[in-house]
Parts: C-alpha cells; structure tokens; sequence
C-alpha cells in the first residue's frame, strides 16, 4: 500500500482495521508489515514520496459480520465508497477507503451450509 505518512498509516492499519503489527523497525522505516504472523499474508506500507498515486488495490478483506464491522469502522471515522450489499452470488461486500485512498472491499464470504438450502 502507499502511503503518504507511515506512521499515521500503522496506526489507522493497527488501530482501525485492527491488523497486527508484524513488523515494524526500530525507527519506523521504510518496510513495516501488517497482519497475521507467517505463513499468512501481510499487508506492507510504503511511503514513496507521492510518486504513486493510492487507488483501488484490489485487497479484500474478509469478515464473518460485514454489518457489525461495517458498523464499528464507521464510528471510528473509515469512509465507505459503497454500504454493505447482498450481491447476486450471495455474499455481503462494501468499499472501503484508508486515510490515504486506498481503495478496499470488504466481503463476508458465503455460508456454504446457508447456500445450499
């Protein structure tokens, strides 16, 4: 993700969207990754100067209640491009946006037990 201020970033990813820190140097350098310990995916903040313009990302990330998430990143001041949604396919999906403009859709997967019925 670029990012215009990387500490600002680490603390919306940590204390926002509630990513784990996994790593961050000892003065906030360049490299500071975000999310579950390996070997899981992560999330890694880059301040380029402005040299890259923030955007959709093509990230999703997935929940068991869009609604309470959608809900609880709202009061805490996350922008939404879009409200949660029951699509065709029968997920729940919404865009989100960092402070920066990244762009994020955030989707509650399909109960494969509901589905069937």
């Amino acid at each position: 993700m670029v990012v215009a201020d990387r500490k600002r970033a680490l603390a919306w990813y940590r204390d926002v969207l509630a990513l784990e820190a996994a790593y961050v140097p000892p003065e906030v350098g360049h490299w500071i990754e975000m999310g579950p310990r390996r070997p899981r995916t992560r999330i890694h903040l880059c301040e380029l100067g402005g040299a890259t313009e923030p955007g959709p990302t093509g990230v999703t990330l997935t929940t068991d209640n869009i609604q309470a998430d959608f809900q609880r990143l709202k009061g805490l001041g996350v922008k939404f491009l879009t409200p949660p949604k029951l699509e065709e396919w029968g997920e729940w999906l919404c865009s989100l946006v960092d402070p920066d403009g990244n762009e994020f859709d955030l989707k509650q997967p399909v109960d494969p037990e509901k589905w069937r019925r």
